[in-house]
């Protein structure tokens, strides 16, 4: 059968820094034309062979409904125009059931199976290039009827524009059908093709299109299909495509920077996707995947569309573990690329993997029944019955599933490069506070990141290295044991300030940390607030005259703490030029599970599941402790001073959407 089309990307990173640059980042729409990559649907009215408005596509789609997307869920698009706040999705220009005040905040024009060339159109009977620019002057006059002529144009104007397409005029035309290969050389034909990019962007750029992104071709002999017919290289990467693919992108980026200086007001970048899609083929587990060879859908070794339905017993039943959701197209999770390309994490217990695994202190998780629910069943350091929240989080970033602890031999700047925590349990601000149990300080764990950016670019290099150093999320999360393990328990720090005083203290040091950092280069910082600590079961155990329920005077020095954090954070956006700090607060999403844990499936909020609940962690919580509860997911707290795994997903989830959903 023939070989057509696969998945093109586009890349946040470069789409979004671009975009910065111009007119303040403002985008009222997102304007989309290309192939398969990104057809949000076009097919589906058209006649042709080449559709996937059927399940089992669109399964993990909202509503769980095929649209003709080629994917088990959304794609590119979708998601650069939810990260630009635009909407969630970007509609077909010809599904009847959206209409011109649908279309004026983002539209897309792409059609499954097309090109450049208009000879690959041809191919499956779909629409070529040129079509997809009549759609879009005739979207022209709907929108100015719309809304009005300099309404129309200023939409237009500040509009970003997202092409990609190329892989069916290679796969789908040159290597499946003799015609061209008879008129031209690989190399001729790629140049042919770059004529016709040429002239399409110059049409869009005369209609009035400033902000275009062109994306590139990706490792296209690495899409399973390919693979499925290398039979002498044991199903490996075709590489003779790849080396096609790498000279064209070469081409493009070429032909990219030419066009910027030829056409005045031009702002086009060239997303060149082919680096970071080969490096999770060829690592999937450094990503969260499983599987890169083949496809979910059915065998997932040659089918698409009409071959990858419903009726097929050996569809898998979790794409996210999977690179490619058919022979061809990436899964929903592959699409969702995200613009962090790693995690760096500073704290305490709450975000410590297992760092305290290697000093010398009695503040230790690494011993069953910490860790039953981690992967393997394995203790690991975490003070947990499995993962952490920072893991939860790199996994939505498009990261790994979990993110490892600097001082672990198991691990290394390979692995360290994509998410890395310096944490320690039982540390805080103060240097005091670490002094108590003997564990990393927080200026400690900065010197660990100095080093690590050491090594980070002497395996990168330096200006991937400073790359990743400026691009990265940075995460912390302390405080709690300044006060609980410090404040008020030991004799000094009250006889030097008052709760206020203390807090100002603390927050002092905040401050000059996060400017630390920002003159390392980090940009992207969470800095986290401190929980309703007065309820957690250690707390509650020994509130007897108020029948053990939250200390409320904890809970009110929390509150005023984060206060005064929060207001740090606003302080710094203004001082640090190109900043993005922000607070992450998880007071009162915990409380709410606390309060109503029935709503959140919780049975259990005043004990934890480890041994009786009520003071044990650590040591005290041990694989000999007869009272441990069998299922966790019906606790809030797995010890009696840190959540469950559970209540971990569900305020990394709740952080994720409503705090770091612009770094995504």
């Amino acid at each position: 059968m023939a070989s057509w089309l696969v998945c093109c990307w586009v890349f946040f990173v470069q789409v979004l820094s671009f975009v910065a640059k111009t007119k303040g980042g403002k985008v009222p729409a997102i304007i989309v034309f290309g192939d398969s990559s990104v057809d949000a649907g076009n097919n589906n009215v058209i006649s042709t062979l080449l559709k996937s408005n059927f399940r089992p596509y669109g399964r993990d789609f909202e509503g769980g409904r095929p649209t003709g997307r080629f994917s088990n869920g959304r794609i590119p698009p979708d998601f650069i125009a939810e990260a630009f706040g635009v909407k969630p999705n970007v509609p077909a220009y010809l599904d009847p059931n959206y209409g011109i005040s649908d279309f004026a905040t983002g539209v897309c024009f792409a059609s499954a199976g097309t090109g450049y060339d208009n000879a690959t159109s041809d191919v499956l009977n779909v629409i070529p290039l040129w079509r997809e620019l009549e759609y879009y002057k005739d979207y022209q006059a709907k929108l100015k009827a719309y809304v009005g002529d300099k309404k129309a144009k200023e939409i237009l104007t500040e509009a970003l524009y997202l092409m990609s397409l190329g892989t069916n005029d290679f796969l789908e035309n040159y290597y499946t059908f003799p015609t061209r290969r008879s008129q031209f050389s690989v190399k001729q034909y790629g140049d042919f093709l770059i004529g016709i990019a040429r002239s399409f962007i110059t049409d869009v750029y005369k209609l009035g299109a400033r902000k275009i992104s062109l994306t590139g071709l990706p490792p296209m002999g690495c899409l399973p299909l390919e693979r499925s017919t290398n039979f002498m290289h044991h199903s490996g990467c075709l590489e003779k495509y790849n080396n096609v693919a790498l000279d064209f992108n070469g081409k493009l980026g070429a032909m990219v920077a030419q066009l910027n200086k030829e056409l005045p007001g031009l702002n086009m970048v060239f997303a060149n996707a082919y680096e970071i899609l080969d490096n999770i083929i060829r690592q999937p587990s450094s990503f969260g995947f499983q599987v890169a060879g083949v496809a979910c859908c059915a065998t997932g070794t040659f089918e698409m569309s009409y071959l990858c339905n419903q009726e097929n017993p050996f569809t898998c039943m979790d794409a996210n573990k999977y690179v490619f959701w058919d022979a061809f197209h990436p899964t929903e999770r592959t699409n969702q690329i995200s613009k962090v390309p790693a995690v760096i994490v500073f704290g305490d217990s709450s975000v410590d993997a297992g760092n305290n695994n290697f000093i010398p202190t009695v503040a230790r998780s690494n011993f069953a029944p910490y860790g039953r629910d981690f992967a393997g069943g394995r203790p690991t350091g975490r003070f947990s019955n499995g993962r952490i929240a920072t893991d939860f989080i790199s996994q939505a970033m498009g990261l790994n599933p979990t993110i490892p602890a600097y001082l672990d031999p198991a691990y290394n700047i390979s692995a360290f490069a994509v998410g890395v925590t310096f944490a320690s349990a039982a540390t805080g601000y103060d240097n005091a506070t670490a002094d108590v149990l003997s564990v990393i300080p927080l200026w400690k764990q900065l010197e660990y990141y100095k080093d690590y950016q050491n090594r980070l670019k002497a395996y990168m290099g330096e200006i991937k290295g400073n790359q990743i150093i400026s691009e990265a999320l940075y995460m912390t999360s302390l405080g709690t044991n300044d006060f609980m393990e410090n404040y008020y328990s030991m004799p000094g720090r009250p006889s030097q300030y008052t709760p206020g005083q203390y807090e100002d203290f603390l927050v002092g040091i905040a401050r000059n940390f996060v400017k630390e950092l920002y003159g390392l280069g980090a940009r992207k910082i969470s800095l986290g607030g401190i929980p309703p600590m007065g309820c957690m079961p250690l707390e509650r155990t020994t509130n007897i005259a108020a029948s053990y329920d939250c200390v409320e005077r904890y809970n009110i020095i929390a509150l005023e703490f984060n206060d005064k954090l929060k207001n740090m954070t606003v302080e710094l956006n203004k001082e640090l030029p190109g900043i993005k700090l922000v607070f992450s607060n998880p007071y009162f999403v915990l409380m709410n599970i606390i309060n109503r844990p029935s709503l959140y499936g919780f049975q259990v909020t005043g004990a934890g599941c480890c041994a009786t609940g009520m003071f044990e962690m650590g040591y005290a919580c041990g694989r000999t402790r007869m009272f441990t509860c069998t299922d966790a997911n019906k606790y809030v707290f797995w010890d009696a001073f840190h959540p469950t795994e559970r209540t971990n997903l569900i305020v990394a989830d709740y952080m994720v959407k409503n705090v770091l959903a612009e770094f995504k």
